[in-house]
């Protein structure tokens, strides 16, 4: 049997969706009558963005803080995500809303395969014995339950542990962070605040702006509430940013016995432990997080709908200017034909602007690429010079989600330039639309699956070294002899000589480690130097050809709609007077009920902010 949380936690939609909707619904049956069939589609497009978002909240903390078991409470689905002591993950898992309760595992490519959620432990977490994950290929576990809170889009996002000497993992998450809308920083109530978890939390605020603390284990640390007073001076001094981040204190192990006791008819008690557990507030925080995600989706939304309006004003001012017998009217529209044929002109402006700023901006990457390969290269190279017999096993670990979190900060950083691109080429364009989706591909698959981390061959094993240490301990065991008992002679020889050799040994496996560390660390950098700037490439000329198409479709269909316009001038010159006078009417009321609209997306606009507020 399946628990679940009450339903007062569900996330609610924002206050104004239905009214934005419903707005949006009006424009776009205003487009149709208009014969303007590709702003309508657009807005099909744009209401399906809206149903379809998700909100990212990344929880974030180091290992055995109690992530996986907040993130089971949260749901009302403990033992979901794997929280043994010895289990660590070593993935992102990402928890949303879903039917049947199951679990995609993504690998290498796009696609990836179904399987059970008692099989998400195999693939999201670390073998106990090992150390190392059962599954290389496996860069994401996505884990879809139907918990209330995720019902509205809420998504949460498991990470590893960002402490220790797994610095990789760390920048996973912080390159994740660039795509989320709010950060869950987990610690307990057993110790203050780490010096990495104070270090990850200024590179933090770098990348995100909302942040909710989450002190786990409050049931276990009676002197949870000092430490957390303690935290919060810690963090408003290596992070002031967050020094009036809100704080839950919560107990994962009250909300499982809550649980436990609703099944076992024992509603008081499980009020009772719901209550202790702290888990309500910080869930209703979260939805409000969720419901303001939605506003700026819904601002986002509306910004769309309300430059669509005003396009399909501007189209009855200018059928009812047409309808005008003015002879200035047809030689505007003849200026304006004549200059979108200068636009279409291989000469025209745009085209070399277009021409230069994509070069600038490929370089521009390369050198991005070049730079962030030279931090990585001296950052874990230092960490190699120092590094005993254990860096190699340690780098191997490392670097995998290191270069993931590089290519997820260079893709972030392109995508952004090249939607900045757009709308500054664009900016002088009336009615050509934006639309780079799809333009940057995913990883290449080379990249996802990076070289294997294999030591080097010609070091010799401690068990090889102990042989020949007993054939030279031997003689050496002779010569003592002479001197002193033989047994103990002999005793001694190859004592003494196992204790150098042993140390020599150890010696050459620092060494070697070091020098496998080392070259692991330049196959990987060459990886990474080889792949990513064909996609970057790739990238560059695929939004290039995307924005000169639009271009040149918007101007084009520009052009028709003034020989239309034209064509309706001339022909309302010949028409009798009543039957412009009717047509007149026709435009000047279609006209009040366009303008009617954009005044109720003004409106709207205005009340987002505050609504967002409230809601929040």
């Amino acid at each position: 049997m399946t628990l679940q949380p009450p339903a007062t936690t569900t996330r609610g939609r924002h206050p104004l969706t239905d009214e934005v909707l419903a707005l949006v619904a009006d424009v776009r049956a205003t487009a149709v009558e208009d014969d303007e069939a590709g702003a309508a589609e657009a807005l099909d497009a744009d209401v399906a963005r809206v149903q379809a978002g998700n909100a990212a909240v990344v929880v974030v903390g180091e290992k055995k803080r109690g992530k996986s078991s907040l993130i089971n409470a949260l749901i009302g689905r403990p033992g979901l995500l794997p929280v043994d002591a010895d289990v660590a993950t070593c993935v992102h898992i990402v928890v949303s809303h879903g039917p049947d309760g199951a679990t995609v595992v993504l690998g290498g490519g796009p696609e990836g395969r179904e399987v059970g959620l008692d099989a998400i432990a195999e693939y999201a977490a670390l073998d106990p014995g090992a150390r190392a994950p059962e599954h290389e290929d496996v860069s994401q576990v996505q884990v879809r339950v139907p918990a209330p809170l995720l019902e509205g889009g809420l998504e949460l996002i498991d990470t590893p542990g960002v402490g220790g000497l797994v610095a990789g993992h760390a920048a996973l998450t912080l390159a994740t962070l660039n795509r989320a809308d709010a950060l869950v920083f987990v610690l307990d109530g057993s110790s203050e605040i780490t010096a990495s978890e104070l270090a990850f939390l200024e590179r933090a605020t770098e990348r995100i702006a909302t942040v909710v603390f989450a002190i786990t284990k409050i049931d276990q640390f009676p002197s949870w509430e000092a430490v957390r007073a303690r935290d919060i001076e810690l963090i408003a001094h290596h992070a002031p940013r967050y020094a009036n981040a809100p704080w839950f204190g919560v107990s994962s192990r009250a909300v499982a016995d809550a649980l436990a006791a609703e099944a076992d008819g024992e509603p008081e008690e499980a009020a009772e432990e719901r209550a202790a557990s702290g888990i309500d507030p910080l869930s209703a925080h979260l939805a409000g997080l969720a419901e303001g995600a939605d506003g700026l989706r819904l601002a986002n939304l509306l910004h769309q709908a309300t430059a669509t309006v005003k396009r399909l004003s501007a189209l009855q001012v200018r059928r009812a200017l047409s309808l005008s017998p003015s002879p200035e009217f047809a030689e505007l529209v003849k200026r304006e034909k004549a200059a979108l044929t200068a636009l279409q002109g291989q000469n025209a402006t745009w085209r070399q602007t277009l021409a230069e700023r994509s070069a600038r901006l490929e370089q521009r990457m390369r050198t991005e690429l070049n730079r962030r390969l030279e931090d990585l290269r001296k950052e874990v190279g230092d960490r190699i010079a120092v590094g005993n017999n254990k860096i190699f096993d340690e780098v191997g670990t490392d670097l995998p989600p290191r270069a993931q979190a590089l290519w997820i900060e260079l893709d972030t950083l392109l995508r952004r330039e090249l939607t900045a691109l757009g709308q500054a080429l664009l900016a002088d364009l009336e009615g050509v639309e934006l639309d780079l989706a799809g333009v940057v591909p995913d990883a290449p698959e080379r990249l996802a699956q990076l070289p294997e981390a294999a030591r080097g061959a010609g070091s010799t094993s401690f068990a090889e070294q102990g042989i020949m240490a007993a054939g030279l301990g031997m003689g050496l065991g002779h010569l003592v002899a002479l001197v002193v008992a033989p047994p103990i002679g002999i005793l001694a020889g190859v004592g003494a000589v196992g204790f150098f050799s042993w140390r020599r040994w150890s010696k050459e496996r620092g060494a070697r480690s070091r020098e496998d560390a080392r070259r692991y660390l330049g196959e990987v950098a060459t990886r990474l130097n080889n792949e990513i700037p064909p996609v970057v490439s790739q990238a560059v000329a695929g939004a290039r050809e995307v924005l000169g198409r639009q271009i040149t479709e918007a101007l084009t269909a520009e052009k028709e709609r003034l020989t239309v316009s034209l064509a309706e001038h001339e022909k309302n010159l010949a028409s009798e007077k009543s039957a412009v006078v009717r047509r007149k009417a026709e435009v000047e009321a279609r006209l009040r009920r366009r303008n009617a609209l954009r005044e109720t997306a003004e409106q709207l606009a205005t009340r987002l902010p505050a609504d967002r507020e409230e809601s929040s």
